[in-house]
């Protein structure tokens, strides 16, 4: 009789994995879409926790996912409508540089490197070719864009209301030393989120209000859209600063403006170096428990092999291994010392 209960607790664990993995196929392509949700709801949870001290699970997940939507809204399109706004002064920025690159005499740079500047000009046609066809692309997706944005947010209010219910069922259905795992996984995991989402944020916030008197100062106007440009490559861990710097740098160059290029360096780089040097280990110290320079392998791996996604899995697969590394080591360890103790008193 138990051989026959345990076939069958073992017939219903296929048939479970066997829905959950045609799920996943099938629903594959979203699978982003929804991981994205997932980790948005872990470093959201605080705040809904929160909101059902005075209102129902139900009415707190939905006012957390609108307040969600409203922040991803209002910086996507302050952020666009900047970029837009000084479309001008970009391409005014490239042609001066590349005014000030290729002489008209024989087409060389004024450091001496031969170039060919109808090669130049060929290479900008290429890319504000490349970048048309691309645009098109992405208006012609925006049907889907808009499904994948309603999926996001159903998921999220989903992962919101439900999600803390379920984690805690399946918690209470298992050992209570797989549970102990699963714990340590499930904190490494949200540690993670919060230093991805959060710590990001923030400093890209703190760089923006850094940036905006170093820009009043610099006096190449446009402060607002410089502002905004930094906090959104302070995204990017330490090369977001360099690309900025370096294309203000580059301008203030083509200008011949000498003090520019003195307070780009002096004072523009030690600017934006603060956040990534003193405040980014210093929030990360807070609630992490895996050093910088892995989360950062992670980072940068999972974008480059995952895309865009991997912004968020690559730091997030990094942490539990290191979290899995750690368990290991504990529960092997313990074991060896049980067994060494037990040799010991025989």
């Amino acid at each position: 009789m138990q051989q026959r209960d345990l076939i069958e607790q073992w017939l219903i664990v296929l048939v479970i994995a066997g829905i959950g993995v045609l799920t996943t196929v099938a629903f594959f392509p979203l699978l982003g879409i929804v991981l994205f949700a997932l980790s948005i709801a872990m470093v959201s949870m605080p705040l809904h926790r929160r909101f059902q001290r005075f209102m129902r699970p139900s009415i707190s997940a939905m006012l957390v996912t609108v307040c969600v939507g409203l922040v991803l809204t209002v910086c996507t399109v302050a952020t666009v409508a900047v970029l837009v706004e000084n479309s001008d002064f970009i391409q005014l920025v490239v042609q001066t540089v590349l005014n000030w690159a290729v002489s008209s005499q024989g087409g060389s740079i004024s450091l001496g490197i031969p170039i060919d500047a109808a090669q130049i000009t060929s290479g900008v046609n290429d890319l504000i070719a490349q970048f048309t066809t691309s645009l098109k692309s992405w208006i012609e997706q925006i049907p889907d864009l808009l499904m994948d944005i309603v999926i996001f947010f159903l998921a999220l209010y989903l992962f919101l209301e439900q999600g803390e219910r379920l984690w805690l069922e399946i918690l209470k259905n298992i050992p209570a030393r797989s549970r102990r795992v699963a714990s340590r996984f499930s904190e490494m995991a949200v540690d993670t989120m919060y230093s991805v989402y959060v710590v990001h944020l923030a400093i890209a916030v703190v760089t923006f209000f850094l940036s905006i008197p170093f820009f009043m100062v610099l006096g190449y106007g446009h402060v607002l859209f410089f502002a905004v440009l930094c906090g959104v490559f302070q995204l990017v861990p330490f090369l977001g600063q360099t690309v900025i710097l370096l294309f203000v740098g580059g301008y203030a160059l083509a200008l011949g403006d000498v003090r520019g290029i003195l307070l780009v360096i002096f004072i523009g780089y030690p600017i934006a170096a603060v956040p990534d040097v003193v405040m980014r280990p210093l929030l990360m110290g807070q609630k992490m428990q895996v050093h910088p320079a892995i989360l950062f392998i992670g980072f940068f791996g999972g974008i480059a092999v995952m895309g865009a996604i991997g912004f968020v899995l690559g730091p997030l697969l990094m942490a539990l291994l290191v979290a899995a590394y750690k368990i290991a080591i504990e529960e092997f360890g313990a074991g060896r010392e049980g067994d060494k103790d037990n040799n010991d008193s025989g």
